[in-house]
């Protein structure tokens, strides 16, 4: 029941962070958006480490996978969701993270044992791509630009976190508290360099309330709680489990959007709405009970 509770609670947090992202990027640079919940997020994670006294790893293994860690499952997927809910709308950003439990569930019995793929998973992956076709389509041939490289970002994101959740659950051995540390230490530290570089934060304009009430509420809860519960439930639940998160993901970010910023979407991205949400029901579908302990620790 617990990991049932904590799955529950990971997949709003997830969802609401699109809302929040599409508020943040209103006044913030994406880098600087990045930096600033990457900052607040590891100041927490590392404060709690200390209270724990836990201590980081000195061993080079470690800081690589933590590293990898870091880039796949934080600063490169936020930056790309950031850039691209300049130009998408957060409602259609959280439908094309759809993709992400379908290309975790299709690549997960080559790199866990534990993990199977049935045929009923490879005609949802199949669903799955149509519905993606079906919403990047109409944009792709009408407006090949800004748009389109915005659902494109998203859609690498997706990917990237596919690829951290299978890595985590195969690599990740340390405490919950240690990698979560470890992997902001490192990712917060890259994307405070690139900021600096890139966007020149000091020489923005001071952004509105919204905005800045958006990038503390990122750090707080989709970054540092987020990660917690992620970890933790990771190699108790498993890769395939854990990405059925992203069913829940497109439904309750299109109504976040649609409720507190009045996002509209066609009759193709509805379309595409109800092919993904099935496509992951049937890739993530299980004969056996759902949050089965896989862990052998």
């Amino acid at each position: 029941m617990k990991n049932i509770i904590l799955w529950i609670l990971l997949a709003l947090i997830w969802s609401s962070s699109f809302l929040a992202i599409k508020l943040g990027v209103e006044d913030i640079a994406p880098f600087t958006l990045v930096a600033i919940r990457m900052i607040i997020s590891t100041l927490i994670i590392v404060s709690i480490l200390r209270i724990k006294s836990l201590k980081l790893p000195r061993d080079m293994r470690s800081w690589v996978i933590m590293i990898i860690i870091g880039l796949s499952g934080s600063i490169i997927p936020f930056v790309l969701i950031s850039y691209g809910e300049i130009y998408v709308q957060s409602g259609l950003a959280a439908l094309l993270m759809g993709i992400t439990p379908i290309i975790t569930v299709l690549f997960a019995p080559l790199v866990h044992e534990d993990e199977t793929l049935t045929l009923k998973a490879l005609f949802g992956v199949f669903i799955g791509i149509l519905g993606l076709l079906v919403l990047i389509t109409p944009s792709a041939l009408t407006q090949i630009g800004a748009h389109f490289l915005g659902q494109i970002a998203i859609l690498v994101a997706a990917l990237l976190y596919a690829f951290s959740t299978l890595f985590v659950r195969k690599y990740a051995r340390l405490p919950v508290l240690v990698i979560s540390a470890g992997s902001m230490i490192s990712a917060t530290i890259l994307i405070v360099i690139l900021a600096l570089i890139i966007d020149n934060p000091f020489a923005m304009a001071m952004p509105s309330n919204s905005s800045i009430i958006a990038v503390i509420y990122l750090g707080i809860f989709p970054t540092a709680i987020a990660t917690l519960i992620y970890f933790y439930l990771i190699s108790r639940v498993g890769a395939a489990r854990i990405s059925m998160i992203n069913f829940v993901v497109p439904v309750v970010g299109v109504i976040l959007g649609a409720l507190f910023l009045d996002e509209r979407f066609s009759l193709n991205v509805f379309i595409a709405l109800l092919m993904i949400i099935f496509a992951v029901y049937l890739v993530a579908k299980k004969p056996k009970k759902r949050f089965q302990n896989t862990s052998d620790k």
